[in-house]
């Protein structure tokens, strides 16, 4: 092993951002929702939400999110994406609030053998920024929740 730390890097492969089904897509909280719609309009574009109940909802997308500039494979919207962008390679699964790792992401994929196998790999560093969106996800859900 190196001693460079091993830190989360993000290629911009189209991943994260293409949606073969709708349940793959971004599951958004209730604020979010309006971010993203007032962003759309921006861009003539309309979005369709579903539903889930306290305060989430389901992004419904299939094929490219209309803020991913696929020219550039860079996101649009980049300073105001929803959390589970943010948070993304990391998924957290809404009814057991277990988070996995994506092996959809290439640097997943290419650090993979490392992630699993480096018992000395500290991954609350490696994905530090993607677990604090995890962190804020859950906070603002627990608030609406109790709302």
């Amino acid at each position: 092993m190196n001693n460079v730390p091993l830190i989360f890097n993000c290629y911009h492969c189209i991943h994260c951002c293409f949606f073969v089904s709708v349940e793959e897509a971004p599951i958004v909280l209730e604020d979010e929702v309006e971010v993203l719609r007032r962003k759309a309009r921006e861009i003539g574009k309309e979005l369709e939400f579903t539903k889930l109940g306290n305060g989430l909802f389901r992004w419904v997308l299939k094929g490219f999110c209309p803020f991913y500039n696929i020219k550039d494979r860079r996101c649009s919207i980049h300073q105001v994406k929803p959390l589970s962008c943010k948070m993304y390679p990391l998924l957290l699964n809404i009814k057991t609030w277990d988070i996995h790792v994506s092996t959809a992401c290439d640097w997943v994929l290419e650090h993979l053998n490392e992630l699993l196998y480096n018992h000395d790999l500290n991954l609350s560093e490696v994905f530090k920024d993607e677990l604090r969106a995890v962190r804020t996800l859950f906070k603002a859900y627990l608030l609406k929740s109790q709302t």
